[in-house]
């Protein structure tokens, strides 16, 4: 299953662009937010210690599936589906 990866903020995840990141991953069927994460750590190592504490997202930054909250849905075990958008946001400031 394919989906679509969008990092805001990626120099605060310590990754050399300034732009957004979007990207598409592959996963096997049944794939969890977590192992979405887990594939994102492969690419990108050091993006799950500035995201998450453990099995937790570290407050103030935010993982959305299609615009909704892990938090209101099942966290880091929400399962995916083909063509979902998986979206890394940083905390923002203003």
């Amino acid at each position: 299953m394919r989906i679509v990866v969008k990092i805001f903020g990626p120099a605060y995840f310590g990754l050399k662009s300034y732009d957004v990141i979007t990207l598409k991953l592959e996963l096997g069927e049944g794939a969890t937010v977590g192992e979405a994460l887990d594939e994102l750590e492969r690419r990108f190592p050091g993006l799950k210690g500035r995201l998450l504490r453990g099995e937790e997202v570290i407050p103030m930054h935010d993982i959305w599936i299609n615009g909704r909250s892990i938090d209101f849905l099942n966290g880091l075990k929400t399962p995916l589906r083909e063509g979902d958008v998986l979206q890394i946001i940083p905390p923002f400031g203003g």
